[in-house]
């Protein structure tokens, strides 16, 4: 019995030592697990090049969480507009195609960044975002997004 002991004394000693290690390696780091959740996100952030350049791949839709009145006033072309503060938004959502990629904008951040966040929850894998919204858009844009008549 004495000598079972000797035999895994070793082994446990290198196991504490792995552990050890790991433990030390991962505090140097400075990277917390909250930490690579918020650079994530702020990768799904496209500044306007990027969404311009991610509108014109095949299968991508462009969705304008804004309210009715400010999509008519001005969109981003082929845009469809699921208001976020219609009372069937979150089903709406729901029912699109989880197949398809998807490029959220809205007046500013705050709600595309929620529809994105929920979309994601619930299984949609490529949703991105436009950086900064329709006021970064419109100023580099100026004029060419008129409603359709």
């Amino acid at each position: 019995m004495k000598m079972t002991r000797f035999l895994y004394l070793p082994l446990i000693a290198s196991f504490w030592c792995t552990i050890t290690l790991a433990t030390l390696s991962c505090k140097d780091s400075g990277v917390k697990p909250s930490d690579t959740a918020i650079i994530d996100d702020e990768l799904k952030k496209l500044d306007k090049d990027q969404f311009t350049i991610e509108m014109k791949k095949g299968g991508t839709v462009i969705l304008d969480v804004r309210m009715p009145q400010e999509f008519e006033q001005g969109h981003i072309e082929g845009a469809i507009n699921i208001s976020f503060f219609d009372p069937e938004f979150k089903y709406k959502l729901l029912e699109l195609d989880k197949d398809k990629s998807y490029l959220i904008y809205d007046k500013g951040e705050a709600k595309s960044f929620r529809a994105m966040k929920y979309m994601e929850d619930n299984g949609y894998a490529k949703v991105r975002m436009l950086k900064g919204g329709w006021k970064e858009w419109s100023t580099v844009h100026a004029g060419e997004e008129k409603p359709k008549e």
